[in-house]
């Protein structure tokens, strides 16, 4: 009896130590099964920080003024850059007036923060260089642009700005419907106004605006000379293209043939050419749309070459473009390069034709088979090559002012043109000086 529960005992003793041995198996693998789905969990929480951490974009901010047409093609741009540039986040920030612009962007960069971009006036460049804040740029090839862009993106042997579309110049426009092509000359030009005026219908082959000195100014330089020098920004009208660009308009209004009348406004003359009195008129590129608009059949040309042996005149040529803050580096730098070089892409420049009404700044766009479909844009383009740089406000004013006033007693006889190119020289310079206002000037003209 005591043999059998020493036994039983002995049986008793392994099921117990068995079951244990079961137990400590299933609790080990449960707490293996609950770490594994711990991990999972954690894992599956991990993971979206992780995502969103490689989601977080490069942030480059562009500051503008542009009026409503060129914004909406500049945030379509930006969208199609952001297709390409999924990494790259283009924020944009519209200012109602350049000088708002100008003024805040100068604070917030000499503080150290601003925009990585600013999109301007190319002419606003040598201030915002002068005072620093706006970086260099030497990424960009400036044998491609056009030469009048180039001449206003310099400043102390280095170029700040870069340009990216032409604004305005003038050009010449023709009536297709009494002319087959422009003239090449103004011999040429002359000729068919003595054939094809006249006085009394208020017919005219041709008229200039010459009371307004942006229309004059363009025969200086194709009488080979300009009205400064760009490296340093001196005034320069007393000069034998002055004196040859005064008697030429002395000719045009008071020859023995008199070729037009003097006088006649802006709106005057350009209404006539949309009345179809006018066959040929020195305008503005903005006009082009205008013309459209009314149905006149029109096209596009160099202004025909100078008087008497000058060559292709050579108007004003203002642009906008982009300059680069001076604290920007090292990505956010790369980031705004790449936007640069995106927007002077082909691409972008034939875009920009359709919806705004600028031109394009690379030379090399003249080749593209869309570009020549259009006469009226390939033409006033090849305009826009031979066009010079836009000038500072102050000093386009001055000259402004002086031709004004001083041609203006030429034509009339009041002015002899020996004293006349000296006198717009020094009423210039006075003028950009502060030595007198254009009201004593005028005073002192009458005297």
């Amino acid at each position: 009896m005591l043999k059998r529960n020493k036994f039983l005992y002995i049986i008793l003793f392994f099921i117990f130590l068995s079951f244990s041995l079961f137990s400590c198996r299933l609790i080990e693998n449960s707490a293996e099964s609950a770490a594994e789905e711990i991990t999972e969990e954690s894992e599956e929480l991990v993971e979206p920080e992780l995502e969103a951490a490689t989601e977080v974009k490069l942030k480059i901010e562009v500051w503008d003024y542009m009026e409503a047409r060129e914004r909406i093609a500049f945030m379509d741009s930006v969208d199609k850059f952001s297709s390409l540039y999924p990494e790259i986040d283009i924020e944009t920030r519209h200012i109602r007036s350049e000088e708002e612009l100008v003024d805040q962007f100068k604070a917030a960069s000499l503080a150290g923060s601003g925009p990585e971009l600013i999109l301007v006036n190319m002419v606003k460049m040598q201030e915002l260089a002068a005072a620093n804040v706006i970086k260099e740029i030497d990424f960009l090839d400036y044998d491609e642009f056009l030469d009048g862009m180039v001449e206003i993106s310099g400043y102390n042997d280095s170029y700040f700005i870069a340009p990216f579309r032409v604004t305005d110049f003038l050009t010449f426009f023709y009536n297709k419907n009494y002319l087959n092509r422009a003239p090449r000359d103004f011999e040429g030009v002359i000729e068919y106004c003595i054939e094809n005026n006249n006085f009394e219908e208020q017919t005219y082959g041709f008229l200039l605006n010459g009371s307004e000195p942006d229309w004059i100014i363009p025969f200086i330089g194709g009488y080979s000379d300009w009205i400064i020098d760009y490296s340093n920004y001196a005034i320069s009208l007393n000069t034998n293209s002055m004196e040859k660009t005064l008697n030429f308009l002395d000719f045009l209004y008071n020859g023995e043939e008199q070729i037009m009348p003097y006088g006649l406004s802006y709106e005057e003359i350009n209404s006539l050419f949309k009345s179809g009195n006018l066959h040929m008129i020195i305008n503005s590129i903005k006009a082009i749309e205008e013309y459209k608009e009314e149905n006149i059949y029109f096209d596009t040309a160099l202004i025909p070459e100078a008087y008497e042996g000058g060559k292709t005149p050579t108007p004003i040529i203002e642009g906008m473009g982009f300059m680069l803050n001076s604290n920007c580096y090292g990505q956010a730098l790369e980031a705004s390069k790449d936007f640069i070089n995106f927007m002077l892409s082909e691409e972008m420049q034939l875009e920009w034709n359709k919806e705004t009404q600028t031109l394009p700044v690379k030379k090399n766009i003249e080749e593209n088979e869309e570009f020549q479909r259009s006469s009226i844009l390939y033409n006033a383009f090849q305009q826009a090559k031979l066009c010079r740089g836009d000038l500072q406000e102050d000093m386009l004013r001055a000259i402004r002012d002086s031709l004004r006033i001083n041609v203006k007693k030429v034509i009339e006889g009041d002015l002899e043109i020996e004293e006349a190119i000296k006198k717009i020289e020094e009423d210039a310079i006075r003028l950009r000086a502060g030595n007198i206002t254009v009201e004593e000037l005028r005073e002192e003209s009458l005297q």
